[in-house]
């Protein structure tokens, strides 16, 4: 007996070993990298965040269409496709408390009206679990962690190992030309895709007793109370869709987000008197033109309202 728990102590102790050997690998190639969402655009503004004016935050609405380099030079789009509020929600914790920012954050009614969610979104920062605490006190509350990362810590990189690897080795665009903001150019064929996806009827819920969903409202506060108590001027805001739904949906969350002093503009239907399908790659999401078009004119709003110079 005696016997048997020494083999499996010992089994236990190399495994210990060979995993912080190989979390430690790990952790050296991934931190040279500059590119690609799996840790790229994560570790470029973890080196920039605390030298920035301007900070965009959101999902693939705020990567694809908020150009920040127009609004002011020192600026960086961190939205990230696939995510929702709880990403955005602890990145805006690891900024610094001493500096003026701005905050510039897209909020769409659909990513808030919600009967279900379950905070996963935050496991895209999970290669950061062990080495950040404040990372990993949001992945750990959003019950999105993993028990036997206490122990293994390599498992960080489950799944992201591979994309890692493929942008140390090669690179997909030089970082120091680099600040966030991914346009979308599109081609004709594109157009004539998306032409005729407009005939598709929307399955969208517009039910509008819909409430906010209670982990989403948790997220927005955390964010108003990060910014209020740390110098930050936040924004929240929905960038243009093609046909925007539901606008009851819109009413209800700008008046939601004023009754705790945020500033909100819906700006879903920017271009609904004057569209174009050059503005668009789908329905949601802008095509590089459209969002340059779209990013004149909120710096300009920006301006009047003295938010920015």
């Amino acid at each position: 007996m005696k016997s048997a728990l020494k083999l499996i102590l010992i089994i236990l102790l190399l495994t210990y070993g060979m995993d912080k050997l190989m979390y430690m690998g790990l952790n050296k190639i991934s931190d040279k990298v500059m590119s690609g969402q799996s840790i790229g655009k994560l570790n470029q503004f973890m080196i920039l965040k605390d030298s920035l004016d301007v900070i965009a935050f959101g999902t693939s609405r705020s990567n694809h269409h908020i150009d920040v380099k127009k609004i002011k030079p020192s600026s960086y789009n961190v939205g990230m496709d696939g995510s929702a509020i709880a990403y955005s929600a602890t990145l805006i914790q690891l900024l610094p408390k001493d500096k003026d920012q701005l905050i510039i954050f897209n909020i769409d009614p659909n990513k808030v009206f919600v009967d279900d969610y379950d905070a996963s979104d935050v496991k895209g920062l999970i290669t950061k679990y062990n080495r950040n605490p404040i990372i990993k006190k949001a992945v750990s509350e959003a019950n999105q962690d993993n028990v036997l990362q206490h122990f293994l810590w390599s498992l960080d990189y489950n799944g992201k190992a591979i994309g890692i690897v493929k942008n140390y080795v090669s690179p997909k665009y030089d970082h120091k030309m680099y600040y966030g903001f991914d346009p979308l150019d599109i081609t004709e064929a594109q157009t004539e895709t998306f032409k005729k996806s407009l005939s598709i009827k929307s399955n969208y819920d517009c039910d509008d007793t819909k409430k906010i969903n209670p982990d989403v409202w948790k997220y927005i506060n955390q964010i108003n109370d990060f910014c209020k108590a740390n110098n930050k001027t936040l924004v929240m805001l929905t960038t243009p869709t093609y046909d925007p739904e539901c606008k009851v949906q819109y009413d209800t969350l700008k008046k939601a987000l004023q009754s705790i002093g945020v500033s909100y503009e819906d700006y879903s239907g920017f271009f609904l008197e004057h569209n174009d399908l050059s503005y668009w790659k789908d329905k949601t999401h802008m095509s590089s033109k459209g969002a340059e078009v779209f990013t004149t004119f909120l710096k300009t709003e920006l301006q009047k309202k003295q938010i920015i110079n």
